[in-house]
């Protein structure tokens, strides 16, 4: 066996790790966890804690062990979250294979997409890990439509890693061919443009928003989840032509927002701090999109071209 080896399940397991999983590492034991936050998916008819539970019961348990044994344990916290936690040696080809894969990342603030899944050419493996990741960070409601009340899943990103938006997205549009509607940062600009606010920290969870419709392809292991999106996606479709929503193309319009407090925060990335943001892409553009990155150069250029031509007149 390759210490590199990754197929369909371990890409799924990955994509969960990368979404809300922790790994903790003495050197003697590792310790990983992933947690599934409970999301109320507002479903008409629907059995809402009991069936979230009984859904991951049903649907990944049974693959977590099959892959990694009978030492996956579960638990609960009722009305929260199910939590999944296995323990190996560290020694353990299981967790060599998992670091070498994570590149030696092993917590959320640090994860990026791993380059075996960023280079890989099988849309499986990749349809996969977003699959996973979707199961643990997705959230999918009737409260995620856009103005026009158009149904939307949310990946949810936390806070504090802000490479992870900007890949998943080239995932989504470059390898899986899935628009991206736009990304909703967790930066004071986007979560409170008027800045009325400054005391509720606006540092909250960056999420990539995508139409449900377009979303059918990737879907859920998780059944709660895949009830609500076919459900969400099929109003789309009734009510909405089905083609509605285009790939991102790394900028749209921008409008002005008023200087924010936080802007300079600690807490914020350098890439980003002390940086005063209009749109969304202007922030994934920060953080690596080469889209809006070109965007920006073009229009720099432009402006530069302009404003020696007027110079010459």
């Amino acid at each position: 066996m390759r210490i590199d080896y990754i197929d369909a399940d371990v890409a799924y397991w990955v994509g969960m790790i990368i979404g809300r999983g922790t790994i903790v590492d003495d050197g003697t034991r590792c310790i990983i966890t992933i947690k599934f936050p409970f999301v109320k998916p507002e479903l008409e008819n629907y059995d809402q804690f009991a069936g979230f539970v009984t859904s991951i019961v049903s649907t990944v348990l049974p693959r977590l062990k099959a892959l990694l044994g009978e030492g996956v344990n579960l638990s609960t916290s009722p009305q929260e979250d199910v939590t999944f936690r296995v323990e190996f040696p560290s020694t353990h080809i299981v967790v060599r294979n998992l670091k070498l894969i994570l590149e030696d990342r092993l917590d959320y603030k640090r994860f990026i997409v791993p380059t075996v899944i960023r280079e890989s050419d099988d849309s499986e493996i990749i349809r996969e890990f977003v699959r996973g990741f979707a199961d643990v960070a997705g959230n999918i409601r009737r409260s995620n439509r856009d103005q026009a009340g158009v149904h939307r899943i949310y990946l949810d990103v936390l806070n504090e890693n802000w490479k992870l938006p900007v890949q998943l997205c080239d995932l989504l549009q470059n390898k899986l061919k899935i628009p991206v509607a736009n990304i909703l940062w967790g930066h004071p600009n986007m979560r409170d443009p008027k800045a009325k606010q400054p005391q509720a920290s606006p540092l909250r969870e960056h999420q990539i928003r995508i139409y449900a419709h377009h979303f059918l392809s990737v879907g859920f292991y998780v059944e709660h989840k895949q009830a609500v999106l076919k459900l969400l996606a099929e109003e789309n479709k009734l009510r909405h032509k089905e083609s509605i929503g285009s790939y991102c193309p790394g900028h749209r319009r921008e409008a002005i927002k008023a200087k924010h407090p936080l802007e300079k925060d600690s807490r914020l990335p350098k890439g980003v701090r002390g940086k005063h943001f209009d749109a969304y892409w202007q922030i994934c553009a920060a953080c690596g999109c080469q889209y809006a990155r070109e965007y920006i150069r073009d229009r720099e250029r432009q402006k530069s071209f302009f404003t020696q031509s007027n110079e010459r007149d």
